[in-house]
């Protein structure tokens, strides 16, 4: 089953992503920084990676960004979740190299048929 990457700040959205995701068989490591998640993907592959745009220290752009770089990451499909689906920082996300967003809140729904969009987009079209 794919290996997916929660980068979310707010244990409660990692949690829900957790169970959501992963009741239907996906594997989900979870991130509480963006920070930790460039260290983990450095040394591990995921086939999707799903990025909380507002976080302290390095918000999910400036992540974005940094994990296009790295050799494990640079294909990587990224999903951003964000508050307000009208937002700038979705325009920039896409422009960064993000292939699909989620507005917050979301439902289990939504979550999983964006997910299973993106990563048929991805890896069969």
């Amino acid at each position: 089953m794919p290996r997916i990457l929660i980068v979310d700040d707010v244990s409660t959205i990692r949690k829900i992503v957790t169970a959501v995701l992963g009741g239907v068989g996906y594997q989900v490591t979870e991130s509480a920084s963006a920070a930790d998640a460039l260290a983990i993907c450095e040394t591990r592959g995921f086939h999707l990676l799903l990025v909380d745009v507002e976080m302290p220290e390095m918000n999910g752009l400036e992540l974005i960004s940094r994990l296009r770089t790295l050799k494990n990451t640079r294909s990587t499909p990224i999903v951003i979740l964000a508050k307000d689906g009208r937002d700038e920082n979705i325009r920039r996300a896409e422009t960064l190299g993000a292939n699909g967003w989620i507005e917050k809140p979301f439902t289990p729904e939504r979550l999983l048929s964006a997910i299973n969009q993106v990563l048929v987009d991805h890896y069969v079209n």
